[in-house]
């Protein structure tokens, strides 16, 4: 069982983070989220997938939640390369085919340990000749993508927008266990059932002091409902992370203002504007350090970035500055070990409005100064 969340952290390590994906002459893209019960799955790349060019049938991605697990596959007569990618940012996978060949996706649904026997779900693919995305509420059954009512065809390099699901309202398909309580008598948390006989709910947890303000996603918890019951070494109403799974989401009045990828720790996590702008993200290394993170202002502007490198570099912390027009005009850039602190200044460059670099300082060894013409050409002064 703990495999699956070895392919988690894998895919997580291939998200995009700029998730506009061109079109080409020879292949177009499709992009797709997978809800089970009305809750998002990540997806990630199956590590069996194959490169060949003469496989006809091809594992492409896993996705689900600990007890329930989706696997999907791809048949054609030449799947060439499907180029299987996750873009956790929204919360979603694609693939890359071939407009002139048909194919079939699979998906398969399996429950538990029961390997034997697994719900499908089979949906045909055919003169797909743009960029399309398709939310995919898993039904047994067959289905023809194009007549699916959440597919919709993209314009030309146009990135994919998901709305939510109606159903995702996991009430609608998730049975409720139990409802834990503040001291006051306010609402601490709801738990409900995934699967019978096995540990794994999904969990609304409430703002104590805000109950409209929420957060929701899986928790394993292995010794739920146990007096005095420890779960993976917390007590179960502390809510110890080290239970988090899958997608977790957390709202302000009903408004989703940040979401994380979990698999035991926190992998990836990005925030957004009450408009919906992109305000940050974050990915982790293991156990929970981060490696990179950028911060946004609403209008999309980069504000900062940081990078931690191999032990050979400095952990590199940047800072951006914008005139009143919203043309940069200086980035600092300064080591950082953490992302937060800044402990000594590396470069600075000074830009000219046309976005041209007019300025370059080094501090790093020994000190340097170059300047430019608008041209990008040095200037001897």
């Amino acid at each position: 069982m703990f495999r699956f969340f070895q392919w988690i952290i894998y895919g997580s390590m291939l998200c995009y983070t700029a998730i506009g994906i061109s079109q080409d002459t020879n292949t177009v893209t499709l992009h797709m989220q997978v809800y089970d019960n009305g809750i998002c799955l990540p997806m990630t790349p199956s590590i069996y997938y194959s490169t060949s060019r003469f496989q006809q049938s091809k594992s492409v991605f896993e996705c689900g939640s600990y007890y329930s697990t989706v696997y999907a596959y791809v048949k054609a007569k030449d799947s060439s390369h499907l180029l299987p990618q996750s873009n956790h940012l929204t919360q979603s996978g694609s693939l890359k085919f071939n407009p002139k060949l048909d194919y079939e996706l699979i998906f398969l649904q399996y429950e538990g340990y029961n390997r034997v026997s697994p719900d499908t779900m089979t949906i045909q693919i055919s003169k797909l000749d743009k960029d399309a995305q398709i939310t995919l509420p898993f039904k047994k059954g067959k289905f023809n993508l194009k007549k699916m009512p959440l597919f919709s065809e993209l314009k030309k390099a146009a990135s994919p927008v998901f709305l939510p699901l109606e159903s995702k309202d996991f009430k609608k398909s998730l049975k409720l266990d139990s409802t834990a309580y503040f001291a006051n008598g306010d609402k601490k948390a709801k738990y409900y059932i995934v699967a019978q006989n096995f540990p794994l709910y999904f969990v609304q947890e409430f703002d104590s002091i805000h109950s409209n303000n929420y957060s929701q996603g899986f928790r394993l918890l292995s010794a739920y409902n146990i007096p005095g019951g420890i779960a993976y070494g917390q007590a179960v109403w502390a809510n110890g992370d080290v239970t988090k799974y899958g997608y977790w989401e957390y709202f302000e009045n009903d408004i989703r203002i940040k979401h994380e990828l979990w698999a035991s720790s926190l992998w990836q996590q990005f925030e957004t504007y009450p408009s919906g702008q992109l305000k940050s993200e974050t990915h982790y290394g293991h156990p929970n350090q981060e490696v990179m993170h950028f911060h946004y202002l609403e209008n999309g502007k980069i504000k900062e970035e940081y990078h931690k490198q191999s032990s050979t570099h400095n952990p590199i912390l940047k800072e951006y500055a914008y005139s009143p027009k919203g043309t940069l005009v200086l980035i600092n850039s300064y080591k950082s070990t953490n992302g937060v602190t800044k402990q000594s200044l590396q470069k600075r460059e000074l830009y000219y409005p046309s976005g041209s670099l007019k300025m370059e300082e080094s501090f790093v060894g020994t000190y340097s100064i170059k300047y430019y013409n608008e041209d990008g050409t040095e200037r001897i002064n």
